[in-house]
Formats: C-alpha cells, sequence, structure tokens
C-alpha cells in the first residue's frame, strides 16, 4: 500500500476521471434523462446549463413519481411495445408516464463538483464524507468529467493480480483508509523552524517612492485586463471559426423544439433558438444592435444556415425570429441571441 501512496502523490483527479460525460440540460424531459442513462448504461448523468456549467445531477433514485392508475397488464403491454423485446429498467416506467416531467423538477442539486487538479486523495475523502457515488470534475467552472468509485477502485487496482470485487461502501472505506495512513507514513518529519533573525531597517517611504508603487500597480492591473480580453477575443475567434464552418443540424433542431414544446406548455410565447458570437456577423453585430431590419443580411456560418431553415419551414407556420445583443463586454457587443417567438 505505500507503494500505491508513492504512485498517486502526483496523480490528480483528471488521471482517474471518466471524460466522455454525456450531459442533459435542467429542461430536457424526465422521459429524455431516463432514456439515456438506459442506452448508455449508467446510473445517473450530470445536469449543466448552455455553458456547461454543472447545475445538479439526475440519477436512478430521482425517478420516484406518485402510483399511477394503469393497470399491471396494460404496464408490461406498454413497455414491451417500447422496449422491443428488450430490458427495460423499472423506474424507467414511471418516466414515461411522467414524461411532461422536466430534469430541473427532479435532479439533486447542487452537483457535487471538485477541480480537476485535486489530488486523488481529497476525492477520496469527499466521495466518503458526503456519502456519493460520484463527483462532477470541473475546469475554470465547466464540467470536463465524473469520477464514481467504481473508476477509484479501478484506478487503485494492482493490475492482473486478482478478480473485480464488487464496489461497496465497504470496500471503499478500506481502500481511502490505506490510502491515507500510507501518505501520512510519507510526511516528512516536522522540522525545527529556524532561529529569527534581525531584520534591515525598512527604508523611509517618500513621495516618489509612493508614486512608483502606484504606477507599477496601475501598469501591471493594465497588463492583466490585456491579457485577460486577449485570452476572450481567442477563445471568441476560434468559436467564430468553428460557427462559420458549422451548420444547424438535425440535432439542434431536435433539441429546440422540444425546448419550444416545453416552454409553451409553460405559457410562454418564445425560447432562445442560438446564441454565437457577435463577431460571427459580418458587421460585428451592428445591424442587430440598432436595430436594422435588414440585419439577417449580416449573418454568416451556422446562424445564417439556422434563419434560413426559419425563413423556409417555420415563418410560414406562423413563427417570428427575434435578434438581440445579449451582452456587451468593455461596451462592444459580445454574444448575439436569436429566438423564435409565438403567440404575438
Amino acid at each position: 500500500m505505500l507503494d500505491i501512496a508513492r504512485s498517486i502523490q502526483n496523480q490528480r483527479a483528471c488521471d482517474a476521471m471518466t471524460s466522455r460525460v454525456v450531459t442533459v440540460g435542467p429542461d430536457d424531459t424526465a422521459r429524455a434523462a431516463a432514456e439515456a442513462m438506459l442506452r448508455l448504461h449508467v446510473s445517473g448523468l450530470p445536469v449543466v446549463d448552455g455553458d456547461g456549467r454543472p447545475l445538479g445531477v439526475v440519477s436512478e433514485s430521482d425517478f420516484h413519481f406518485s402510483d399511477a392508475m394503469i393497470r399491471d397488464s396494460q404496464r408490461a403491454a406498454w413497455l414491451a411495445i417500447l422496449a422491443g423485446g428488450q430490458d427495460v429498467a423499472g423506474n424507467y416506467l414511471d418516466a414515461l408516464e411522467h414524461e411532461g416531467e422536466t430534469v430541473r423538477q427532479i435532479m439533486s442539486k447542487p452537483a457535487l463538483c471538485i477541480d480537476q487538479d485535486a489530488s486523488i486523495a481529497e476525492v477520496a475523502n469527499l466521495m466518503t464524507q458526503r456519502r456519493v457515488k460520484r463527483i462532477l470534475v470541473t475546469r475554470l467552472g465547466i464540467v470536463v468529467g465524473v469520477i464514481t468509485r467504481a473508476d477509484l477502485l479501478r484506478f487503485f487496482a494492482p493490475k492482473a493480480r486478482h478478480p473485480a470485487m464488487p464496489v461497496t461502501a465497504e470496500a471503499f472505506e478500506v481502500l481511502r483508509e490505506d490510502i491515507r495512513v500510507a501518505l501520512a507514513k510519507l510526511r516528512p518529519a516536522p522540522t525545527r523552524p529556524p532561529a529569527p533573525t534581525a531584520e534591515a531597517p525598512k527604508a523611509a517611504v517618500t513621495g516618489a517612492s509612493l508614486k512608483d508603487l502606484v504606477n507599477a500597480f496601475e501598469r501591471n492591473r493594465s497588463k492583466l485586463h490585456e491579457n485577460a480580453l486577449r485570452q476572450s477575443r481567442e477563445k471568441s475567434d476560434g468559436l467564430v471559426r468553428s460557427l462559420l464552418a458549422a451548420r444547424f443540424t438535425d440535432a439542434d433542431l431536435a433539441h429546440l423544439m422540444t425546448r419550444a414544446s416545453e416552454a409553451a406548455r409553460r405559457g410562454e410565447t418564445g425560447v432562445t433558438a442560438l446564441v454565437f458570437p457577435a463577431a460571427l456577423c459580418g458587421d460585428g453585430g451592428r445591424a442587430i444592435n440598432l436595430p436594422d431590419p435588414d440585419w439577417p443580411a449580416s449573418l454568416r456560418g451556422k446562424a445564417a444556415d439556422f434563419f434560413l431553415y426559419w425563413d423556409k419551414e417555420l415563418r410560414p407556420l406562423g413563427f417570428a425570429l427575434s435578434a438581440r445583443i445579449a451582452s456587451f463586454p468593455d461596451g462592444f457587443p459580445g454574444d448575439a441571441e436569436l429566438s423564435l417567438v409565438w403567440g404575438r
């Protein structure tokens, strides 16, 4: 176990996490979440907002609704039709009978998260203290992975020595305690602090030296601000390049129609269809901000593709399309937003 402890001293959460994470949104239906869990053979899914920030977790234990007034024979027949002969989890029928429910209504929140650079020992301690089966791993507040108890046990398990053991709370606790003890043995013995030395007399603060300090602080603050702006522009430029080549896909349309249907059920008269950097527009978003009636001519890439779809398929059905600049970082157009509107 001492060898295991040495081997994990520099190991981080990102080394043990599952990085290919499937997530659901808070406005997705409970049925959609249940279908995804069945298809992926997992017991829970992270719930994130449009930027990938964690909002909660929906797991199999969240699918506990009130008793349905359907006879057992009818339930079995419906399941057989939907499953096409495949096995279906018991809680799945509850989700089907209440498909109007959204993930937001049943999810557990807030989500338990840990930074990707946290140590494996921190992950194990947090998981044990909070008595959870999974922890979301984040980078700069965005979900990038998931760590489960099974992930940790597989991470620590010796290669091809023993047959796989079931993941139980007792096994996990024993492993965590062994790691804690082994790490404690690796810590260096405390040393006596050095004797204090006499400090050199501080130079007197003059008006000139104070001015130099203020100027240095202002230069540093300006440099930090410039670096932040540069990084933001680089990120936006990369997103614009990808959106220029992207198209509004069938999957995008299905997601939009699902959210629009749910919004209509709530009595709302519109839903955000697409958010993109204003730089994707040929004029940097100026026509949308005015607003200029010819703003659609400034759209490019995925935004233009969606406008063409709306104009051909949704506009004849009475749906309107509105555009606005949603943010103004440093006084300039940031993100633009297209919304599908009805009922006005």
